[in-house]
């Protein structure tokens, strides 16, 4: 059975913008697929506990 390690970001807005730039999506999309890292999941506007609030991505890749 496939092993895999996992690694959160967050995208936050910058003050006064309302969403993220689609350029710093593909920034952060781009930056991680060059180190193996899939995108697992996506969530939008992820209330974070002791943390900036914002649009939560769960990467992942085998071990």
């Amino acid at each position: 059975m496939p092993e895999f390690e996992y690694k959160t970001e967050v995208l936050t807005s910058m003050v006064g913008r309302d969403k993220v730039r689609i350029d710093d999506l593909d920034d952060v999309l781009e930056q991680h697929g060059k180190e193996g890292w899939e995108l697992a999941s996506l969530a939008l506007d992820a209330n974070l506990q002791g943390s900036k609030d914002g649009h939560l991505l769960v990467f992942k890749r085998a071990k």
